[in-house]
């Protein structure tokens, strides 16, 4: 893998994937003040614990589809050419997509989030 699509899937999995999740997991544990977080944080008190849990499952793999699908349109869409150093990352790749996944995919090497293989 070129040094320059790693390095773009260090920062998609640390500033997109990472952050989200962060941020999602303050929202639904009451940290975050907004009217908004705080609505949905006292909609989740009501759950019960394997309802939580099913949520804190879910976020991870929520985002991961739509990071997923992003890649995707990224390949599919010609007239959209995002480059890195000046490198294309769609053609440096042999699938965008599947840069994300296996042992040694972008969300094994930069995540410090919860994954869980589906």
């Amino acid at each position: 893998m070129s040094d320059v699509l790693s390095r773009f899937g260090e920062i998609l999995i640390s500033d997109v994937r990472d952050r989200t999740i962060r941020s999602y997991d303050m929202r639904i544990n009451g940290k975050m003040k907004d009217e908004s977080s705080q609505k949905l944080y006292s909609e989740v008190e009501q759950l019960d614990i394997t309802q939580r849990q099913l949520i804190e499952r879910i976020v991870p793999q929520i985002v991961d589809l739509s990071i997923h699908n992003m890649l995707c349109m990224l390949e599919e869409h010609s007239n959209i050419d995002m480059q890195i150093e000046g490198e294309s990352i769609s053609e440096i790749s042999d699938g965008l997509s599947g840069e994300l996944y296996t042992e040694d995919g972008w969300i094994q090497r930069f995540s410090n989030q919860r994954y869980e293989e589906i």
